[in-house]
């Protein structure tokens, strides 16, 4: 493996890792939560990012790292995590769009 493809998803993953921390912050504002400080919030985004990879149970550990580190009961919790979600998928279909690509390259699907 060469230099070239090791930099990409690394940046990409450090670009998505910050993104998600910033819309933590805004989302946790939104359904009352604590610690909205950027370091905070990228604590939780790596936290979150790594039990991602756990089956089954992984999102339950997120909510309960919501829950945990921003001060949130169990319903604000789960409330941040898919109004989270949410944002995300919004703010990618915005961005997708204005860089002129089409929605059809979201797809994981080859069309003929």
């Amino acid at each position: 493996m060469q230099l070239e493809e090791f930099i990409l998803p690394v940046a990409m993953f450090l670009i998505s890792l910050i993104v998600n921390a910033l819309l933590l912050g805004v989302v946790l504002g939104w359904t009352k939560g604590e610690n909205r400080e950027f370091g905070d919030t990228i604590v939780t985004a790596i936290i979150m990012a790594i039990v991602n990879y756990i089956p089954i149970i992984g999102c339950i550990i997120q909510w309960y790292i919501i829950k945990t580190r921003h001060e949130q009961t169990w319903g604000g919790a789960i409330a941040t995590w898919i109004v989270l979600i949410i944002v995300y998928y919004i703010l990618l279909v915005v961005v997708v769009l204005a860089l002129g690509l089409s929605l059809l390259a979201l797809l994981p699907i080859a069309l003929p």
